[in-house]
């Protein structure tokens, strides 16, 4: 798993799921690894607003989409549904197998969820990270430190993690 060398927005593990494009709203730009929605007025993709929305279903967006000079539905997006692993941006640490939910700060990332289930889009499953050390003498051993990396380690602020997008 090298999500420390992809960027977020990338799909981590093959599923039977299928990706789908959605139409784009109106002056909206939509970046590769953000969490979106559906706006529930117009129906057209969207970045998820900063905080969480209740009830609705949550996408990441899977390339960068510019349709800030266009109407909507004049571009679409390809986005990661429900049941893909995928990578986003973290906005605080979260502990591993926490649910998380879009931020309250930073519009598209993910933070730890609040115990409402109504709120929370997945769950954390784990990010690359550590570092190899080699020893200076003989035998050059190596050693990897990194919160134990194995399970995974906690996401910092910034981090590009890997999502279970779905309940």
């Amino acid at each position: 798993m090298a999500f420390g060398l992809i960027p977020a927005g990338t799909i981590t593990r093959e599923t039977i799921i299928s990706t789908r494009r959605l139409p784009i709203l109106a002056a909206t730009t939509i970046t590769k690894g953000q969490v979106c929605e559906l706006d529930v007025s117009t129906g057209y993709l969207k970045t998820s607003p900063v905080g969480a929305t209740v009830d609705l279903a949550h996408f990441v967006a899977l390339e960068t989409v510019d349709n800030s000079a266009g109407s909507s539905g004049d571009l679409t997006a390809p986005v990661a549904v429900n049941g893909h692993y995928v990578t986003v941006v973290a906005d605080g640490a979260i502990r591993p197998g926490a649910r998380v939910q879009v931020s309250g700060s930073t519009a598209g990332q993910v933070i730890t969820a609040a115990a409402t289930i109504t709120k929370q889009i997945g769950w954390y499953t784990g990010k690359e990270g550590g570092i190899i050390a080699k020893a200076a003498t003989t035998p050059f051993q190596e050693t990897f430190t990194d919160d134990s990396d194995f399970p995974p380690v906690a996401a910092a602020d910034g981090d590009i993690i890997e999502i279970y997008l779905g309940l």
